[in-house]
């Protein structure tokens, strides 16, 4: 409340000083009296003239400038944002006579009690936005129309959200229809777009009755140093993990490392390179977006909403389908009639490879990725075939060849023909199977912890990896500890 406050005073000491600039043109008139080019007697009429135009300047400059740019210089700097009391953007009139109230109500309040008039316009309009229930101004109530700060929104939600979670009731959590008891790809906050900390992912795990469970965060180890230490209190079984983009002949792949020494130096390095290299193609994926839809979003605020620098394609879709903002934006309404799917769809058709918001950051090879894991004395998995190799199979072999050791079958993101494609693929190259949901907090993608399509008939196949991977972890839990 107070942040909110604070944006929207600067905001409106920002329109104030903008519509007080003829009192430049004032000051400078003295200087050329001062300095002998006018006669001392224009003053006189020259006062009542700039009076006259800073009344109108207090009419006009604001509103006119909400015409032209669809708000003030304050509300722009400031990020403050004008809706209807329905959380819908407010009409181009409604926001011209927002601006225009609030300066024939400042004109009064100066007009009536000359000088002393601005402090009590702000004084009065403050008291008004502290009594009301939604913070609205004067103008706001004529209008009905209600400013919101969207950066001190965005944090009231996520410390909303903070507090649901702490007082959520875990053991109720229920299981999706595609649930199951192993969870090989979960990413906590240590990804670049993850929601939960590790304790919160344990802690959902348990509840819902995960018995394995593996935490692959992109590029990063972090989260395993944790794990390590949650795993015998909560009572699960856990496996190391990562997870690695990286390219086979122009192909974009991610590959899963399970059951590696993440202490190996070689992860950091990798992660660093990885930071550099997204930092970079975020401001690229915001402007291609922009070419393509028409909606201007706050870089800024986008990128102070991460503790990396980095911009996803899911943050990017998050915001423009949350923000009520861009509720009217006409590239956005097909999506929203699917509203069940929008994200999904939405990234398929901007964001995947090759499609026009897609920014092809530098990969390591295939090769590297094997062989750093392969350091780390980890197996190599290919996360949700569907994405990389489609249903080329020949692709899809070629790639296991190279020293891939499996493919995650069950997936979130894999459909039963798919499920059934891969799994005869496994069996002709021997290679091992996984499951995973990709899961990356509760968000609108609705992915669940544990949903991977996986099937108690696939128990024994998926048992092949997990006894594997957990016998190399033991040695390093048992050597350390």
């Amino acid at each position: 409340m107070k942040k909110n406050i604070f944006s929207r005073f600067m905001a409106t000491l920002t329109d104030l000083v903008i519509a007080l600039i003829p009192l430049l043109v004032w000051d400078l008139i003295i200087f050329i009296v001062l300095a002998g080019f006018l006669p001392a007697s224009v003053m006189t009429f020259l006062d009542d003239v700039i009076r006259y135009v800073i009344y109108a300047s207090f009419v006009i400059t604001n509103p006119f400038i909400t015409y032209v740019y669809g708000k003030t210089l304050g509300q722009s700097v400031f990020d403050i944002h004008i809706l209807t009391m329905s959380n819908k953007k407010a009409s181009p009139a409604q926001r011209m006579l927002r601006e225009l109230l609030g300066g024939l109500a400042f004109l009064g309040c100066f007009y009536i009690y000359h000088g002393i008039g601005i402090p009590i316009y702000i004084v009065l309009n403050l008291i008004v936005i502290l009594l009301d229930k939604n913070s609205r101004g004067i103008a706001d109530f004529i209008c009905r129309t209600k400013p919101i700060s969207i950066a001190v929104t965005s944090e009231k939600a996520d410390d909303t959200k903070k507090k649901d979670e702490v007082e959520e009731e875990l053991p109720v959590l229920e299981k999706g229809k595609n649930f199951y008891h192993y969870d090989l790809h979960a990413h906590s906050k240590y990804s670049v777009y993850g929601m939960d900390t590790v304790e919160e992912i344990f802690q959902k795990a348990s509840a819902l009755g995960i018995e394995v469970l593996s935490i692959a965060d992109k590029f990063s180890v972090k989260a395993n140093f944790e794990a390590e230490v949650l795993s015998k209190p909560y009572g699960i079984s856990y496996i190391s993990g990562i997870e690695m983009d990286c390219e086979y002949k122009g192909y974009p792949l991610t590959i899963l490392g399970y059951g590696i020494d993440y202490k190996n130096p070689l992860f950091v390095e990798m992660g660093n390179e990885h930071l550099k290299l997204q930092r970079g193609a975020s401001v690229q994926r915001i402007e291609k977006f922009k070419e393509i839809s028409g909606i201007d979003m706050n870089l800024s605020r986008l990128i102070n909403q991460t503790t990396s620098g980095i911009i996803t394609p899911e943050m990017i879709i998050q915001e423009v389908l949350k923000n009520p903002l861009y509720e009217d934006v006409e590239f956005l309404k097909p999506y929203r009639e699917d509203d069940e799917n929008a994200y999904q769809h939405l990234y398929a058709d901007y964001f995947a490879p090759k499609k026009a918001c897609y920014v092809n950051t530098p990969l390591p090879s295939l090769e590297s990725v094997l062989e750093t894991i392969k350091s780390a004395d980890g197996i190599a998995i290919l996360a949700y075939p569907k994405k990389s190799c489609g249903d080329d199979v020949e692709l899809l072999k070629e790639i296991l060849s190279q020293g891939v050791e499996g493919m995650e079958i069950f997936s979130a993101y894999h459909e039963e023909e798919d499920i059934q494609r891969y799994l005869k693929v496994a069996r002709e190259c021997a290679c091992f199977v996984s499951c995973g949901s990709d899961y990356y907090g509760d968000n609108e993608l609705m992915i669940q912890l544990g949903d991977s399509k996986a099937e108690s008939k696939y128990e024994k196949l998926l048992a092949i990896l997990i006894s594997r991977c957990l016998k190399k972890s033991e040695p390093k839990v048992n050597e350390k500890g």
